[in-house]
């Protein structure tokens, strides 16, 4: 049998003991590691641990992670100093950040439907319950090639060019991306964008190259003032380029800048060989003349001879600028080397000859004009000018004769059929004029100055009916002019047509109200009419003009006292006595008319204003036996009424 050991009961206390110890030390420990880790009172956050792409990425507090949307992220480790985490969180707006927490994702995956070729940024923070800890940012955008990728499988150009901006905004200082929108906008002509591109590079740096894709856009737009901008830019950066300061000269000339165009001309000529200055000097001279420094023009022009002395352009250009200079004989030195190498400028030639007609050098300008009629026999030009010769010459018979023939030669041509009217005229062949002077008029009704002369002609001729014609003309013509009214009334009167005396008289009142001779030439059509009332009234204006007039105050007064307006003629009586006291016909007129009158209002009982018409008659004749008796007659019957 086997016997039953018993363990001694100090034996079984000891393990007991020793078995709570270590239960109560394990205890002790755990809660010094845990108590302090989950009621920490101040909790810190250390990290974020990424695996990108299979590569481990720890991310400090504040730190950002850059990705692309095609990137692989899982979320490895958060690290704080909290025990186990616990209540521990992330959060993110607009992305499952915790979904990166079970699986590896493509970032895509979380952009819920945003645009791939956009820049993302999204806060992670990381949160003990609701107290932040920290953060770390996730900034997801793509790269410049996903946006280069996406504009070449774009076939529209105009979308091709819309992506490539969307492009430049994202990385606005990718060369890449810049090169290929700036070749787009060239494509499609869209030069003012271009432009604006190229000068937002230029700014960035002024190479030569930029500035010269500047300069062709400018120029294709049509931008003048960019283009010279542009040619200035580089003329600074290229101060010995003699075809950048030629080519910005151009430009200011076409501008319309002359200054500052032969600024940049005068510049260019010290680093030009001198057997190539000649299209400077030409285009200085043409420059100069523009802005009217005439001798600097000049120099230029000469200095241009100097290297071409074949160019009869430069003969004919200094010969006009030395006549702008009032140097007639140089200018036409000049001229007669132009003609020299162009013979057949006739035009030229004639000029020629005409500043020597003026020059008094009429045998030089007969020989240069015979040249021009031998080849050009019916050259009317050539024959004025040796006209002009006779004319001054005093030949004018001679002019007779070659106007004729330049007529034969030009039947119709105006000039010279007045030239051989005045021609004519002034020969004293009055008669021969006349038709010449009429076939002018055809063509020029309204010359004023041919009507005159005809008007003289046909008053010489006694032409009455043609005088009035042409007076007719000449007061429709000048209605200023008050002679064709004199030949007019002259005319109509001797013809006895005083009717058409009225209304020529009347219009030439209108326009020379003032004219007392018009005005007794229609007072006196008025009154063979027997119009007395408006010649009357015409008296009346006439007298009021020339109130001194002794004669027409006369006439008014008996044409008055013709009509039995004894009161008024009296009173145009004893005015015309105040002008001249002794005249008879006015004083007996005067006195017969007061002795009326008194007769009259004694008739009517008015014996005071007869005492007082009575008395005037013994004041302008003492003595007057029937003005006397008239006197004491109407004094008696007077005084009872003052009694």
């Amino acid at each position: 049998m086997t016997k039953n050991r018993r363990k001694k009961p100090g034996s079984r206390s000891r393990a007991a003991f020793w078995v709570i110890v270590t239960l109560l030390i394990a205890a002790f420990s755990v809660v010094w590691w845990f108590w302090p880790g989950l009621y920490n009172a101040s909790p810190e956050f250390y990290y974020l641990l990424f695996e990108k792409n299979g590569q481990p990425l720890k991310l400090l507090n504040g730190e950002a992670l850059r990705l692309h949307p095609q990137d692989r992220v899982k979320l490895i480790k958060v690290s704080t100093n909290i025990t186990l985490n616990l209540g521990v969180r992330l959060v993110a707006s607009d992305i499952d950040v915790n979904a990166l927490s079970y699986e590896t994702l493509p970032v895509a995956t979380l952009l819920s439907g945003r645009s791939v070729l956009r820049q993302h940024r999204f806060r992670i923070q990381v949160k003990q319950h609701n107290e932040d800890m920290g953060y770390v940012d996730m900034v997801v955008e793509p790269y410049v090639e996903d946006w280069l990728e996406k504009a070449d499988r774009t076939i529209d150009s105009d979308l091709k060019i819309k992506v490539l901006e969307e492009a430049r905004q994202f990385a606005p200082e990718d060369t890449q991306i810049r090169d290929r929108l700036l070749e787009a906008y060239k494509s499609k002509k869209r030069w003012s964008k271009a432009a604006a591109l190229l000068e937002d590079m230029a700014k960035e740096k002024a190479d030569e190259n930029t500035l010269a894709d500047l300069l062709d856009v400018y120029e294709a737009m049509g931008h003048t003032e960019g283009a010279i901008d542009v040619l200035r830019r580089l003329a600074d950066l290229k101060p010995k380029d003699v075809n950048i300061k030629l080519r910005l000269a151009i430009a200011l000339e076409d501008a319309k800048k002359p200054k500052e165009a032969i600024a940049f001309y005068e510049a260019s000529l010290k680093d030009t060989e001198k057997n190539k200055r000649l299209p400077i000097y030409k285009t200085l001279g043409y420059l100069y003349t523009e802005i009217g420094q005439i001798d600097k023009a000049i120099a230029a022009f000469l200095n241009a001879v100097e290297l071409d002395s074949k160019d009869a352009n430069l003969y004919y250009n200094l010969s006009t600028l030395y006549e702008r200079a009032g140097n007639k004989e140089r200018a036409d030195f000049f001229l007669a080397k132009a003609i020299s190498l162009q013979p057949e400028d006739m035009e030229s030639r004639l000029k020629l000859a005409e500043s020597l007609v003026k020059a008094g050098k009429f045998q030089e300008a007969e020989s240069h004009l015979k040249d021009i009629l031998k080849k050009k026999p019916d050259s009317a030009r050539a024959m004025v000018l040796l006209a002009d010769i006779l004319e001054k010459q005093g030949d004018k018979q001679g002019l007779i004769d070659i106007y004729k023939k330049m007529l034969s030669l030009d039947p119709k041509n105006e000039t010279l059929v007045y030239n051989v009217a005045v021609l004519e005229y002034e020969t004293g062949r009055i008669k021969e004029s006349i038709p010449h002077f009429e076939s002018y008029l055809e063509s020029h009704p309204d010359d004023a100055e041919v009507h005159s002369i005809l008007f003289d002609i046909f008053k010489t001729l006694n032409k009455e009916d043609l005088v009035l014609r042409e007076a007719q003309a000449l007061i429709r013509l000048k209605p200023k002019e008050i002679g064709p009214y004199y030949a007019i009334f002259e005319i109509l009167t001797k013809q006895g047509d005083y009717q058409k005396v009225i209304k020529e008289m009347q219009r030439g009142l209108k326009s020379h109200p003032e004219s007392t001779d018009l005005r007794g030439f229609l007072i006196l059509a008025y009154l063979k009419t027997g119009k007395e009332d408006l010649a009357i009234e015409e008296m009346r204006n006439f007298l009021k003009a020339k109130p001194k007039d002794k004669k027409m105050r006369l006439q008014l007064a008996q044409l008055l006292e013709k009509q039995g307006n004894i009161q008024e003629a009296s009173d145009m009586y004893e005015k015309i006595l105040d002008i001249a006291p002794r005249d008879k016909e006015a004083k007996e007129a005067y006195l017969r008319l007061l002795s009326q009158l008194a007769e009259l209002q004694e008739e009517r009982g008015n014996f005071g204003e007869a005492l007082e018409t009575v008395k005037k008659i013994l004041e302008i004749s003492p003595g007057n036996a029937e003005a006397e008796e008239a006197y004491l007659r109407l004094r008696l019957k007077v005084l009872p009424r003052e009694g």
